[in-house]
C-alpha cells in the first residue's frame, strides 16, 4: 500500500501535473485561440484508451489535425512507415500548421496532465493505447495495462524510428518499463523528456 508503486508515485504525479497546468496555464489561451482562428473544430481531441486494468478514459490533446482526421486514416494506411497498428506518414496532410509545430514541441499533450490529475494516468509509464490495438498482443496488453499509461516513458525517449521496427520496440519498452519501474527510473526519464522538449521547441526557430 505504501509502496513506491502505490503511493509515493501517485503522489509525484499530483504535484507534478499541478505544477505543470500551472507554469502552462498563461500560454494555454493563445495555443487555444491560434487552434480555433487556423482551424474550424474542437480545440480539444479525446480519444478513447486503456488505462489501468483496461479501464477506459478520454485522452485529451490539444488539436494538431483537421476536424475527422481520424476517419481519414483507413484510406492513407498503404503510405505510414511504421508497423503494427500504429499510423505514422511524412508531412501529415491532416496536420494543421499551428498543430505542426504543437506536436513537434509535444505542446499538445500537456492537456493530458489533466488525465494525470484525475488518476487516469502517470506522468511516466507506457504510452495510452485503444483497446484495438492493446487486444493485438495479450501478454504485452496485460504487462501494459497492470500500471497506469503515462505522459512520457521509455519508447517516447529510446525508440530508433528504424524502418518497421517501432512496434517492436514499443512493445519492448513498454514491457521493460513494467519490470524495471522505480523511483529512479521514473526520474531519469523525466529530465530526459525535459531536456527533449526543449531541445525540440529551441530547434523550431
Amino acid at each position: 500500500m505504501f509502496s513506491y508503486v502505490g503511493f509515493v508515485k501517485r503522489i509525484l504525479d499530483v504535484i507534478t501535473s499541478v505544477v505543470v497546468l500551472v507554469l502552462f496555464a498563461p500560454i494555454v489561451p493563445v495555443i487555444m485561440l491560434a487552434i480555433k482562428l487556423t482551424s474550424p473544430g474542437p480545440v480539444f481531441f479525446k480519444d478513447a484508451r486503456q488505462g489501468l486494468y483496461g479501464k477506459t478514459f478520454k485522452c485529451l490533446k490539444f488539436r494538431t489535425m483537421e476536424q475527422g482526421a481520424d476517419k481519414m486514416q483507413d484510406r492513407l494506411r498503404t503510405l505510414s512507415v511504421v508497423k503494427g497498428p500504429q499510423f505514422m506518414i511524412p508531412d501529415d496532410p491532416r496536420m494543421s500548421a499551428v498543430g505542426r509545430f504543437l506536436r513537434e514541441t509535444y505542446i499538445d499533450e500537456i492537456p493530458q496532465f489533466i488525465n494525470v490529475l484525475l488518476g487516469q494516468m502517470s506522468v511516466v509509464g507506457p504510452r495510452p493505447s485503444p483497446e484495438s490495438e492493446n487486444r493485438l498482443c495479450p501478454f504485452w496488453r496485460d504487462a501494459r495495462l497492470s500500471v497506469r499509461p503515462g505522459v512520457t516513458g521509455y519508447w517516447q525517449i529510446c525508440r530508433t524510428r528504424q524502418p518497421m521496427k517501432d512496434f517492436q520496440e514499443w512493445i519492448y519498452y513498454d514491457v521493460k518499463y513494467v519490470r524495471d519501474l522505480s523511483l529512479k527510473l521514473d526520474m531519469w526519464l523525466s529530465w530526459r523528456t525535459a531536456g527533449k522538449m526543449a531541445a525540440k521547441f529551441i530547434s523550431q526557430f
